[in-house]
Protein backbone atom coordinates (compact mmCIF):
# COMPACT_ATOMS: atom_id res chain seq x y z
CA UNK A 1 0.00 0.00 0.00
CA UNK A 2 1.41 3.48 -0.76
CA UNK A 3 2.83 5.18 2.34
CA UNK A 4 0.51 8.23 2.36
CA UNK A 5 2.08 11.14 3.41
CA UNK A 6 -1.07 12.72 4.41
CA UNK A 7 -1.29 13.82 8.27
CA UNK A 8 -4.32 15.32 9.51
CA UNK A 9 -3.39 15.95 13.13
CA UNK A 10 -5.58 18.18 15.07
CA UNK A 11 -4.40 22.09 14.44
CA UNK A 12 -5.59 23.06 17.79
CA UNK A 13 -4.63 20.06 20.16
CA UNK A 14 -2.51 22.46 22.24
CA UNK A 15 -5.91 25.01 22.93
CA UNK A 16 -6.54 23.39 26.36
CA UNK A 17 -3.16 24.66 27.71
CA UNK A 18 -3.47 27.85 26.34
CA UNK A 19 -3.90 30.86 28.58
CA UNK A 20 -5.15 34.33 27.87
CA UNK A 21 -4.37 37.76 29.03
CA UNK A 22 -7.28 37.87 32.22
CA UNK A 23 -11.01 39.24 32.31
CA UNK A 24 -11.58 42.26 30.42
CA UNK A 25 -12.68 45.43 32.41
CA UNK A 26 -15.63 45.84 33.31
CA UNK A 27 -16.29 49.57 33.11
CA UNK A 28 -18.58 49.67 30.01
CA UNK A 29 -21.01 47.20 31.67
CA UNK A 30 -21.16 48.49 35.37
CA UNK A 31 -25.09 48.69 35.11
CA UNK A 32 -25.42 45.45 35.31
CA UNK A 33 -24.29 45.29 38.92
CA UNK A 34 -26.01 48.42 40.30
CA UNK A 35 -25.09 47.38 43.68
CA UNK A 36 -21.78 47.52 43.44
CA UNK A 37 -18.93 50.17 42.12
CA UNK A 38 -17.59 49.39 38.90
CA UNK A 39 -13.87 49.10 40.98
CA UNK A 40 -15.61 46.52 43.40
CA UNK A 41 -17.21 44.49 41.06
CA UNK A 42 -13.56 44.34 38.98
CA UNK A 43 -11.77 43.37 42.07
CA UNK A 44 -14.69 40.34 42.87
CA UNK A 45 -14.09 39.21 39.46
CA UNK A 46 -10.36 39.36 38.96
CA UNK A 47 -10.03 37.78 42.60
CA UNK A 48 -12.42 35.00 41.15
CA UNK A 49 -10.56 34.72 37.80
CA UNK A 50 -7.21 34.43 39.83
CA UNK A 51 -8.65 31.53 41.81
CA UNK A 52 -10.42 29.55 39.06
CA UNK A 53 -7.31 29.49 36.95
CA UNK A 54 -4.92 28.02 40.25
CA UNK A 55 -7.06 25.77 40.39
CA UNK A 56 -7.53 24.46 37.14
CA UNK A 57 -3.82 24.61 36.44
CA UNK A 58 -3.85 22.41 39.78
CA UNK A 59 -6.09 19.86 37.86
CA UNK A 60 -9.04 20.86 40.23
CA UNK A 61 -11.33 21.28 37.97
CA UNK A 62 -14.33 20.32 40.75
CA UNK A 63 -12.89 24.00 42.38
CA UNK A 64 -12.58 25.34 38.87
CA UNK A 65 -15.70 25.34 37.48
CA UNK A 66 -17.84 26.77 39.89
CA UNK A 67 -15.25 29.70 40.31
CA UNK A 68 -15.68 30.51 36.50
CA UNK A 69 -19.45 30.35 36.74
CA UNK A 70 -19.39 32.79 39.29
CA UNK A 71 -17.38 34.81 37.60
CA UNK A 72 -19.97 35.32 34.88
CA UNK A 73 -22.75 35.75 37.06
CA UNK A 74 -20.71 38.78 38.32
CA UNK A 75 -20.02 39.67 34.76
CA UNK A 76 -21.85 37.65 32.62
CA UNK A 77 -19.63 39.04 29.36
CA UNK A 78 -16.46 38.06 30.41
CA UNK A 79 -15.19 36.30 27.54
CA UNK A 80 -12.09 34.92 29.05
CA UNK A 81 -13.87 33.21 31.85
CA UNK A 82 -16.48 31.62 28.56
CA UNK A 83 -12.91 30.70 27.26
CA UNK A 84 -11.50 28.67 30.22
CA UNK A 85 -14.79 27.14 30.91
CA UNK A 86 -15.47 26.12 27.62
CA UNK A 87 -12.16 24.25 27.78
CA UNK A 88 -13.17 22.66 31.04
CA UNK A 89 -17.00 21.48 29.40
CA UNK A 90 -14.82 20.33 27.07
CA UNK A 91 -12.81 18.00 29.06
CA UNK A 92 -15.40 17.07 31.15
CA UNK A 93 -17.75 15.89 28.22
CA UNK A 94 -20.16 18.29 28.23
CA UNK A 95 -19.67 19.61 24.55
CA UNK A 96 -22.72 21.53 23.75
CA UNK A 97 -22.19 23.74 26.83
CA UNK A 98 -18.99 24.07 25.44
CA UNK A 99 -19.69 25.33 22.04
CA UNK A 100 -22.38 27.54 23.71
CA UNK A 101 -19.55 29.61 25.78
CA UNK A 102 -16.95 29.56 22.95
CA UNK A 103 -19.48 30.68 20.41
CA UNK A 104 -20.15 33.54 22.96
CA UNK A 105 -16.86 33.96 23.73
CA UNK A 106 -15.65 34.76 19.68
CA UNK A 107 -18.90 37.12 19.26
CA UNK A 108 -17.53 39.44 22.00
CA UNK A 109 -13.51 39.40 21.17
CA UNK A 110 -13.59 38.54 17.04
CA UNK A 111 -9.89 39.57 17.20
CA UNK A 112 -8.96 37.18 19.30
CA UNK A 113 -7.77 34.34 17.27
CA UNK A 114 -7.77 31.35 20.36
CA UNK A 115 -11.65 31.76 20.61
CA UNK A 116 -11.90 31.18 17.04
CA UNK A 117 -9.47 28.29 17.16
CA UNK A 118 -11.37 27.08 20.56
CA UNK A 119 -14.74 27.13 18.48
CA UNK A 120 -13.61 25.41 15.21
CA UNK A 121 -12.33 22.62 17.24
CA UNK A 122 -15.21 21.76 19.31
CA UNK A 123 -17.35 21.96 16.16
CA UNK A 124 -14.55 19.28 14.66
CA UNK A 125 -14.93 16.49 17.86
CA UNK A 126 -18.74 17.11 17.68
CA UNK A 127 -19.01 16.37 14.17
CA UNK A 128 -20.22 19.31 12.78
CA UNK A 129 -17.95 19.24 10.34
CA UNK A 130 -19.16 22.19 8.17
CA UNK A 131 -19.15 24.56 11.13
CA UNK A 132 -15.82 24.02 11.77
CA UNK A 133 -15.08 24.64 8.17
CA UNK A 134 -17.18 27.91 8.06
CA UNK A 135 -14.78 29.40 11.22
CA UNK A 136 -11.49 28.42 9.76
CA UNK A 137 -12.91 30.43 6.42
CA UNK A 138 -13.30 33.36 9.01
CA UNK A 139 -10.24 33.12 10.30
CA UNK A 140 -8.46 33.26 6.98
CA UNK A 141 -10.34 36.18 5.73
CA UNK A 142 -9.11 38.25 9.14
CA UNK A 143 -5.65 36.43 9.67
CA UNK A 144 -4.96 35.43 5.30
CA UNK A 145 -1.06 34.63 6.25
CA UNK A 146 -2.07 31.74 8.99
CA UNK A 147 -0.33 28.85 7.18
CA UNK A 148 -1.54 26.32 9.36
CA UNK A 149 -5.02 27.16 9.14
CA UNK A 150 -5.18 27.03 5.73
CA UNK A 151 -3.81 23.53 5.97
CA UNK A 152 -6.31 22.09 8.50
CA UNK A 153 -9.38 23.71 6.28
CA UNK A 154 -8.16 21.49 3.60
CA UNK A 155 -7.80 18.61 5.90
CA UNK A 156 -11.89 19.54 6.74
CA UNK A 157 -12.71 19.93 3.40
CA UNK A 158 -11.24 16.41 2.60
CA UNK A 159 -12.77 14.79 5.22
CA UNK A 160 -16.28 16.05 4.70
CA UNK A 161 -15.81 14.81 0.97
CA UNK A 162 -14.92 18.28 -0.37
CA UNK A 163 -12.10 17.44 -1.82
CA UNK A 164 -12.05 19.78 -5.40
CA UNK A 165 -12.38 22.56 -2.77
CA UNK A 166 -9.20 21.37 -0.34
CA UNK A 167 -7.59 21.22 -3.57
CA UNK A 168 -7.94 24.85 -4.13
CA UNK A 169 -6.94 25.42 -1.23
CA UNK A 170 -3.67 24.02 -1.85
CA UNK A 171 -3.43 25.93 -4.57
CA UNK A 172 -3.73 28.83 -2.65
CA UNK A 173 -1.28 27.14 -0.40
CA UNK A 174 1.39 26.76 -3.29
CA UNK A 175 0.77 30.65 -4.53
CA UNK A 176 1.27 31.70 -0.72
CA UNK A 177 4.29 29.33 0.61
CA UNK A 178 5.43 28.36 -3.49
CA UNK A 179 6.17 24.28 -3.85
CA UNK A 180 7.43 22.36 -1.18
CA UNK A 181 7.55 18.57 -0.25
CA UNK A 182 5.26 18.99 2.50
CA UNK A 183 2.22 20.39 0.14
CA UNK A 184 2.72 17.70 -2.22
CA UNK A 185 2.47 14.92 0.60
CA UNK A 186 0.00 16.43 1.68
CA UNK A 187 -2.36 16.94 -0.83
CA UNK A 188 -1.25 13.40 -2.27
CA UNK A 189 -1.97 11.85 0.67
CA UNK A 190 -5.32 13.45 0.50
CA UNK A 191 -6.29 12.22 -2.84
CA UNK A 192 -4.83 8.70 -1.85
CA UNK A 193 -7.35 8.52 1.55
CA UNK A 194 -10.26 9.65 -0.43
CA UNK A 195 -9.15 6.95 -3.15
CA UNK A 196 -8.76 9.18 -6.46
CA UNK A 197 -5.88 7.54 -7.24
CA UNK A 198 -4.85 8.83 -10.88
CA UNK A 199 -5.15 12.30 -9.84
CA UNK A 200 -2.72 11.03 -6.49
CA UNK A 201 -0.57 10.17 -9.02
CA UNK A 202 -0.44 13.25 -10.86
CA UNK A 203 0.07 15.45 -8.04
CA UNK A 204 3.56 12.95 -7.84
CA UNK A 205 4.15 13.37 -11.61
CA UNK A 206 3.75 17.23 -11.07
CA UNK A 207 6.02 17.16 -8.24
CA UNK A 208 8.44 14.77 -10.33
CA UNK A 209 8.55 17.39 -13.37
CA UNK A 210 9.76 20.02 -10.67
CA UNK A 211 12.16 18.01 -8.87
CA UNK A 212 12.85 15.25 -10.40
CA UNK A 213 15.59 13.55 -8.94
CA UNK A 214 13.00 13.06 -5.32
CA UNK A 215 13.60 9.54 -4.61
CA UNK A 216 10.78 9.83 -2.16
CA UNK A 217 8.60 11.07 -4.83
CA UNK A 218 9.68 8.04 -6.70
CA UNK A 219 9.34 5.64 -4.35
CA UNK A 220 5.87 6.88 -3.65
CA UNK A 221 4.97 6.85 -7.38
CA UNK A 222 6.00 2.74 -7.73
CA UNK A 223 3.79 2.18 -4.40
CA UNK A 224 0.80 3.81 -6.50
CA UNK A 225 1.30 1.86 -9.71
CA UNK A 226 1.54 -1.36 -7.59
CA UNK A 227 -1.93 -0.10 -6.17
CA UNK A 228 -3.44 0.56 -9.66
CA UNK A 229 -1.69 -3.00 -10.93
CA UNK A 230 0.85 -1.11 -12.98
CA UNK A 231 3.08 -3.63 -11.66
CA UNK A 232 6.00 -3.67 -14.92
CA UNK A 233 5.90 0.34 -14.09
CA UNK A 234 6.41 0.13 -10.53
CA UNK A 235 9.03 -2.09 -10.77
CA UNK A 236 10.82 -0.14 -13.26
CA UNK A 237 10.55 2.37 -10.44
CA UNK A 238 11.97 0.41 -7.42
CA UNK A 239 14.93 -0.57 -9.07
CA UNK A 240 15.40 2.89 -10.44
CA UNK A 241 15.28 4.17 -6.96
CA UNK A 242 17.51 1.21 -5.52
CA UNK A 243 20.34 2.24 -8.23
CA UNK A 244 20.85 5.70 -7.06
CA UNK A 245 20.14 4.55 -3.43
CA UNK A 246 20.92 1.18 -2.60
CA UNK A 247 20.66 2.05 1.24
CA UNK A 248 16.92 2.81 1.33
CA UNK A 249 15.59 -0.31 3.23
CA UNK A 250 12.43 1.35 3.46
CA UNK A 251 12.00 1.01 -0.81
CA UNK A 252 13.16 -2.48 -0.16
CA UNK A 253 10.29 -3.44 1.77
CA UNK A 254 7.91 -1.88 -0.65
CA UNK A 255 9.79 -4.06 -3.37
CA UNK A 256 9.46 -7.01 -1.53
CA UNK A 257 6.10 -6.66 -0.97
CA UNK A 258 5.24 -5.99 -5.38
CA UNK A 259 7.68 -9.57 -5.36
CA UNK A 260 5.35 -11.31 -3.13
CA UNK A 261 2.28 -9.94 -4.55
CA UNK A 262 3.16 -11.37 -7.63
CA UNK A 263 4.17 -14.32 -6.39
CA UNK A 264 7.88 -13.95 -6.61
CA UNK A 265 8.60 -15.36 -2.96
CA UNK A 266 12.50 -15.98 -3.47
CA UNK A 267 12.86 -12.42 -4.75
CA UNK A 268 10.31 -10.86 -1.52
CA UNK A 269 12.56 -12.63 0.78
CA UNK A 270 15.87 -11.44 -1.06
CA UNK A 271 15.10 -7.95 -0.60
CA UNK A 272 13.61 -8.53 2.85
CA UNK A 273 16.93 -9.81 4.67
CA UNK A 274 18.72 -6.91 3.07
CA UNK A 275 15.99 -4.43 4.74
CA UNK A 276 15.85 -6.35 7.68
CA UNK A 277 19.43 -6.83 8.05
CA UNK A 278 20.28 -2.82 8.13
CA UNK A 279 20.79 -1.25 11.49
CA UNK A 280 19.87 1.93 10.36
CA UNK A 281 16.05 1.24 9.54
CA UNK A 282 14.19 1.40 12.47
CA UNK A 283 13.15 -2.05 14.48
CA UNK A 284 9.72 -0.70 14.74
CA UNK A 285 9.29 -0.80 10.89
CA UNK A 286 10.49 -4.23 10.56
CA UNK A 287 7.80 -5.25 13.47
CA UNK A 288 5.37 -4.37 11.64
CA UNK A 289 6.41 -6.55 8.92
CA UNK A 290 6.41 -9.25 10.96
CA UNK A 291 3.01 -8.59 12.81
CA UNK A 292 1.59 -9.82 8.97
CA UNK A 293 4.09 -12.84 8.59
CA UNK A 294 2.68 -14.02 12.12
CA UNK A 295 -0.69 -13.76 10.81
CA UNK A 296 -0.09 -15.52 7.41
CA UNK A 297 2.00 -18.40 8.70
CA UNK A 298 -0.70 -19.04 11.87
CA UNK A 299 -0.50 -23.06 12.39
CA UNK A 300 -3.81 -23.44 11.78
CA UNK A 301 -2.49 -24.07 7.86
CA UNK A 302 0.18 -26.00 9.02
CA UNK A 303 0.78 -29.34 6.27
CA UNK A 304 0.70 -26.65 3.60
CA UNK A 305 4.50 -26.62 1.73
CA UNK A 306 4.31 -23.26 0.96
CA UNK A 307 3.37 -22.05 4.58
CA UNK A 308 5.96 -24.38 6.10
CA UNK A 309 8.24 -22.45 3.56
CA UNK A 310 6.99 -19.16 4.26
CA UNK A 311 7.37 -20.09 8.46
CA UNK A 312 10.54 -20.98 7.95
CA UNK A 313 11.49 -18.00 6.05
CA UNK A 314 9.70 -15.79 8.71
CA UNK A 315 12.35 -17.20 11.91
CA UNK A 316 15.15 -16.16 9.37
CA UNK A 317 14.31 -12.60 8.99
CA UNK A 318 13.51 -12.53 12.98
CA UNK A 319 17.26 -14.02 13.37
CA UNK A 320 18.16 -11.40 10.78
CA UNK A 321 16.51 -8.71 12.98
CA UNK A 322 18.01 -9.69 16.40
CA UNK A 323 21.64 -9.46 14.50
CA UNK A 324 21.00 -6.32 13.51
CA UNK A 325 19.59 -4.92 16.76
CA UNK A 326 21.48 -6.59 19.50
CA UNK A 327 20.74 -4.25 21.89
CA UNK A 328 16.65 -4.17 21.55
CA UNK A 329 14.94 -6.65 23.17
CA UNK A 330 11.84 -6.34 20.60
CA UNK A 331 13.26 -8.70 17.85
CA UNK A 332 13.68 -11.37 20.91
CA UNK A 333 10.18 -10.19 22.17
CA UNK A 334 9.11 -11.20 18.30
CA UNK A 335 10.57 -14.46 18.23
CA UNK A 336 9.07 -15.65 21.53
CA UNK A 337 5.53 -14.76 20.28
CA UNK A 338 6.31 -17.05 16.70
CA UNK A 339 7.88 -19.67 19.50
CA UNK A 340 5.10 -19.69 21.91
CA UNK A 341 2.31 -19.98 19.47
CA UNK A 342 4.13 -22.99 17.25
CA UNK A 343 3.85 -24.95 20.94
CA UNK A 344 7.91 -24.62 21.09
CA UNK A 345 7.27 -23.52 25.08
CA UNK A 346 11.24 -23.97 26.53
CA UNK A 347 12.29 -22.11 23.45
CA UNK A 348 10.04 -19.53 23.94
CA UNK A 349 10.93 -19.12 27.36
CA UNK A 350 14.12 -18.76 26.45
CA UNK A 351 13.75 -15.68 23.95
CA UNK A 352 11.75 -13.59 26.23
CA UNK A 353 14.27 -14.07 28.43
CA UNK A 354 16.94 -12.60 26.53
CA UNK A 355 14.69 -10.46 25.84
CA UNK A 356 14.52 -9.03 29.55
CA UNK A 357 18.60 -8.44 29.29
CA UNK A 358 17.06 -5.61 26.84
CA UNK A 359 13.97 -5.04 27.91
CA UNK A 360 13.90 -5.97 32.07
CA UNK A 361 11.25 -3.57 32.69
CA UNK A 362 8.52 -5.09 30.48
CA UNK A 363 5.89 -6.39 32.66
CA UNK A 364 4.21 -8.35 30.05
CA UNK A 365 7.31 -10.34 29.14
CA UNK A 366 8.14 -10.99 32.97
CA UNK A 367 4.40 -12.40 32.69
CA UNK A 368 5.05 -14.73 29.83
CA UNK A 369 8.01 -16.05 30.92
CA UNK A 370 6.43 -16.99 34.95
CA UNK A 371 3.76 -18.81 32.86
CA UNK A 372 6.02 -20.24 30.77
CA UNK A 373 7.85 -21.39 34.01
CA UNK A 374 4.88 -22.70 35.89
CA UNK A 375 3.75 -24.37 32.69
CA UNK A 376 7.06 -26.29 32.44
CA UNK A 377 6.86 -27.27 36.02
CA UNK A 378 9.92 -25.65 36.72
CA UNK A 379 9.26 -24.74 40.48
CA UNK A 380 12.90 -23.24 40.67
CA UNK A 381 12.97 -21.39 37.85
CA UNK A 382 9.44 -19.96 38.60
CA UNK A 383 10.88 -18.97 42.18
CA UNK A 384 13.82 -17.21 41.06
CA UNK A 385 11.99 -15.38 37.80
CA UNK A 386 9.59 -14.30 40.07
CA UNK A 387 11.48 -13.17 43.21
CA UNK A 388 13.58 -10.70 40.26
CA UNK A 389 10.01 -9.78 39.15
CA UNK A 390 8.87 -8.10 42.36
CA UNK A 391 12.24 -6.59 42.61
CA UNK A 392 11.29 -4.21 39.35
CA UNK A 393 7.16 -4.75 40.54
CA UNK A 394 7.29 -4.62 44.07
CA UNK A 395 3.65 -3.22 44.11
CA UNK A 396 2.09 -5.62 41.59
CA UNK A 397 0.17 -8.68 43.54
CA UNK A 398 -0.02 -11.53 40.52
CA UNK A 399 4.34 -11.54 41.07
CA UNK A 400 3.53 -12.88 44.79
CA UNK A 401 0.88 -15.18 43.54
CA UNK A 402 3.59 -17.12 41.31
CA UNK A 403 6.19 -16.66 44.13
CA UNK A 404 4.48 -18.14 46.76
CA UNK A 405 3.00 -20.99 44.89
CA UNK A 406 6.71 -21.40 43.54
CA UNK A 407 7.86 -21.75 47.20
CA UNK A 408 4.85 -23.98 47.93
CA UNK A 409 5.80 -26.50 45.38
CA UNK A 410 9.55 -26.60 46.76
CA UNK A 411 8.24 -27.45 50.34
CA UNK A 412 9.57 -23.72 51.73
CA UNK A 413 6.07 -23.34 53.45
CA UNK A 414 6.69 -20.41 55.97
CA UNK A 415 8.29 -18.44 52.80
CA UNK A 416 5.46 -19.43 50.75
CA UNK A 417 2.79 -18.04 53.39
CA UNK A 418 4.57 -14.61 53.80
CA UNK A 419 4.95 -13.88 49.73
CA UNK A 420 1.12 -15.15 49.84
CA UNK A 421 -0.16 -12.84 52.14
CA UNK A 422 2.12 -9.82 51.05
CA UNK A 423 0.50 -10.20 47.34
CA UNK A 424 -3.03 -10.87 49.16
CA UNK A 425 -2.68 -6.92 50.87
CA UNK A 426 -1.86 -5.56 47.52
CA UNK A 427 -4.53 -6.58 46.03
CA UNK A 428 -7.32 -3.61 45.45
CA UNK A 429 -10.74 -4.42 43.81
CA UNK A 430 -10.50 -7.29 42.66
CA UNK A 431 -12.29 -10.09 43.82
CA UNK A 432 -11.26 -12.64 41.75
CA UNK A 433 -7.16 -12.42 42.25
CA UNK A 434 -8.11 -12.16 45.75
CA UNK A 435 -10.13 -15.13 45.60
CA UNK A 436 -7.15 -16.82 44.12
CA UNK A 437 -5.20 -15.82 46.57
CA UNK A 438 -6.69 -16.95 49.86
CA UNK A 439 -7.18 -20.80 47.49
CA UNK A 440 -3.45 -20.51 47.41
CA UNK A 441 -2.47 -19.82 51.15
CA UNK A 442 -5.87 -22.53 51.87
CA UNK A 443 -2.98 -24.84 49.72
CA UNK A 444 -0.20 -23.55 51.24
CA UNK A 445 -1.26 -23.69 54.96
CA UNK A 446 -2.17 -26.99 54.52
CA UNK A 447 1.34 -28.21 53.53
CA UNK A 448 2.56 -26.41 56.46
CA UNK A 449 0.36 -28.46 58.49
CA UNK A 450 -1.62 -25.56 59.50
CA UNK A 451 -5.31 -26.93 58.98
CA UNK A 452 -7.15 -24.40 60.87
CA UNK A 453 -5.57 -21.43 58.76
CA UNK A 454 -6.01 -23.41 55.73
CA UNK A 455 -9.78 -24.19 56.50
CA UNK A 456 -10.44 -20.46 56.85
CA UNK A 457 -8.51 -19.05 54.01
CA UNK A 458 -10.82 -22.06 51.71
CA UNK A 459 -13.65 -20.39 53.46
CA UNK A 460 -12.35 -16.63 52.55
CA UNK A 461 -12.11 -17.80 49.45
CA UNK A 462 -14.86 -19.40 48.36
CA UNK A 463 -17.14 -16.88 49.85
CA UNK A 464 -15.61 -14.53 46.88
CA UNK A 465 -16.12 -16.92 44.59
CA UNK A 466 -18.51 -19.93 45.28
CA UNK A 467 -18.01 -21.92 42.18
CA UNK A 468 -14.61 -22.15 41.68
CA UNK A 469 -14.09 -26.07 40.79
CA UNK A 470 -10.37 -25.99 42.20
CA UNK A 471 -10.80 -24.27 45.41
CA UNK A 472 -14.08 -26.67 45.95
CA UNK A 473 -11.99 -29.42 44.77
CA UNK A 474 -8.43 -28.75 46.76
CA UNK A 475 -11.01 -27.94 50.02
CA UNK A 476 -13.07 -31.47 50.11
CA UNK A 477 -9.46 -33.28 49.20
CA UNK A 478 -7.62 -32.14 52.02
CA UNK A 479 -10.97 -32.54 54.40
CA UNK A 480 -11.25 -36.52 53.26
CA UNK A 481 -7.30 -36.98 53.86
CA UNK A 482 -7.38 -35.65 57.61
CA UNK A 483 -11.35 -37.55 57.74
CA UNK A 484 -12.73 -34.43 58.91
CA UNK A 485 -16.48 -32.67 57.78
CA UNK A 486 -16.95 -35.45 55.13
CA UNK A 487 -20.57 -34.13 54.58
CA UNK A 488 -19.19 -30.82 53.81
CA UNK A 489 -16.27 -32.12 51.59
CA UNK A 490 -18.64 -34.44 49.96
CA UNK A 491 -20.94 -31.88 48.55
CA UNK A 492 -17.99 -29.73 47.47
CA UNK A 493 -16.63 -32.42 45.27
CA UNK A 494 -19.90 -33.15 43.54
CA UNK A 495 -20.33 -29.72 42.81
CA UNK A 496 -16.56 -29.69 41.31
CA UNK A 497 -17.25 -31.73 39.02
CA UNK A 498 -20.71 -30.64 37.98
CA UNK A 499 -19.10 -27.42 37.63
CA UNK A 500 -15.63 -29.40 35.92
CA UNK A 501 -16.59 -32.38 34.33
CA UNK A 502 -14.68 -35.11 32.83
CA UNK A 503 -11.59 -33.82 35.09
CA UNK A 504 -9.34 -36.44 36.45
CA UNK A 505 -8.41 -35.30 39.50
CA UNK A 506 -12.09 -34.24 40.63
CA UNK A 507 -13.09 -37.12 39.79
CA UNK A 508 -10.47 -39.19 41.84
CA UNK A 509 -11.06 -36.47 44.96
CA UNK A 510 -14.80 -37.19 45.16
CA UNK A 511 -13.94 -41.28 44.58
CA UNK A 512 -11.44 -40.42 47.66
CA UNK A 513 -13.78 -38.83 49.98
CA UNK A 514 -16.68 -41.78 48.95
CA UNK A 515 -13.76 -43.82 49.93
CA UNK A 516 -13.55 -41.92 53.61
CA UNK A 517 -16.96 -41.85 53.76
CA UNK A 518 -17.38 -45.91 53.50
CA UNK A 519 -18.91 -45.82 50.09
CA UNK A 520 -16.58 -48.00 48.37
CA UNK A 521 -18.49 -49.08 45.44
CA UNK A 522 -19.61 -45.88 44.42
CA UNK A 523 -16.11 -44.78 45.14
CA UNK A 524 -14.61 -47.22 42.39
CA UNK A 525 -16.97 -46.11 39.85
CA UNK A 526 -15.42 -42.46 40.32
CA UNK A 527 -12.04 -43.73 40.36
CA UNK A 528 -12.61 -45.71 37.03
CA UNK A 529 -13.63 -42.62 35.44
CA UNK A 530 -10.64 -41.14 36.68
CA UNK A 531 -8.73 -43.31 35.09
CA UNK A 532 -10.48 -43.04 32.10
CA UNK A 533 -9.73 -40.00 31.76
CA UNK A 534 -6.21 -39.60 31.72
CA UNK A 535 -5.68 -40.45 35.11
CA UNK A 536 -4.11 -44.01 34.50
CA UNK A 537 -0.46 -42.21 34.56
CA UNK A 538 -0.78 -40.33 37.80
CA UNK A 539 0.68 -42.49 40.96
CA UNK A 540 -1.85 -40.63 43.49
CA UNK A 541 -4.79 -41.97 41.37
CA UNK A 542 -3.67 -45.90 40.98
CA UNK A 543 -2.88 -46.02 44.86
CA UNK A 544 -6.36 -44.67 45.80
CA UNK A 545 -7.40 -47.44 43.00
CA UNK A 546 -5.94 -49.89 45.12
CA UNK A 547 -6.92 -48.69 48.01
CA UNK A 548 -10.51 -48.95 47.01
CA UNK A 549 -10.07 -52.43 45.36
CA UNK A 550 -8.79 -53.52 48.61
CA UNK A 551 -12.05 -52.51 50.61
CA UNK A 552 -14.01 -54.15 48.65
CA UNK A 553 -12.18 -57.43 48.99
CA UNK A 554 -10.14 -57.65 45.48
CA UNK A 555 -6.28 -57.63 47.66
CA UNK A 556 -4.45 -58.89 44.47
CA UNK A 557 -6.05 -55.83 42.35
CA UNK A 558 -5.01 -53.60 44.56
CA UNK A 559 -1.87 -54.76 45.05
CA UNK A 560 -1.22 -54.84 40.97
CA UNK A 561 -1.92 -50.73 41.11
CA UNK A 562 -0.04 -50.45 43.98
CA UNK A 563 2.69 -51.46 42.26
CA UNK A 564 1.75 -49.48 39.40
CA UNK A 565 1.47 -46.16 41.69
CA UNK A 566 5.46 -47.22 42.83
CA UNK A 567 6.69 -47.65 39.34
CA UNK A 568 4.56 -43.36 38.29
CA UNK A 569 5.94 -42.08 40.98
CA UNK A 570 3.77 -39.31 42.75
CA UNK A 571 1.87 -41.35 45.01
CA UNK A 572 1.70 -41.25 49.08
CA UNK A 573 5.06 -42.09 51.34
CA UNK A 574 3.63 -45.10 51.97
CA UNK A 575 3.37 -46.49 48.50
CA UNK A 576 6.59 -48.79 48.83
CA UNK A 577 5.34 -50.75 51.65
CA UNK A 578 1.28 -51.40 49.99
CA UNK A 579 3.12 -52.37 46.96
CA UNK A 580 6.05 -54.22 48.58
CA UNK A 581 3.34 -56.31 51.38
CA UNK A 582 0.11 -56.01 49.32
CA UNK A 583 -1.35 -54.06 52.34
CA UNK A 584 -2.51 -51.12 53.15
CA UNK A 585 -1.49 -50.62 56.42
CA UNK A 586 1.50 -51.58 58.26
CA UNK A 587 1.11 -55.01 59.82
Amino acid sequence: MPRHGYNASLLLAFLLMAGCAGPRAASDRSAEVRTESASDRRVQVMALFMDATQARLKGDLDKAVPLFEQCLKVDPTNDAAMFELAKIYHLQQRPAEAIVLARKARDLDRNNIWYRFLLADLFEQAGQTEKAIEVYREVLQQWPDRVEVRMQLAHMLAEAGKVDDARKVFEDLREQMGASEELVLQEYGMLANAGRLEEAGAVLKDALAEDPDNLSYLSMLAELYDELGRADEALELYERVLREDPDDSMTRISLAEHYYGQGQLDEAFDELGVAFGDPDLDVDAKMQVMLGFFDMTDRQGAGNAEQEQLLGRAYELVDIMINAHPESGKPLTLKGDFLLRDGRYLEARDAFRAALVHDHDKYPIWSQVLQLDLQANDDEGLKNDAAQAIELFPTNPELYLYHGLALSRLKEHDAAIEALVTGRDLVVDNDPLLAQFWSSLGDAYNEAGKYNSSDDAFEHALALDPKNATTLNNYAYYLSVRGERLAKAKEMSKLSNELSPGQPSYEDTYAWVLYRNGEFAEARTWVEKALVNGGSNEGVILEHYGDILYALGDPSGAWEQWKKARDLGGASGAIDRKASTGRPEAP
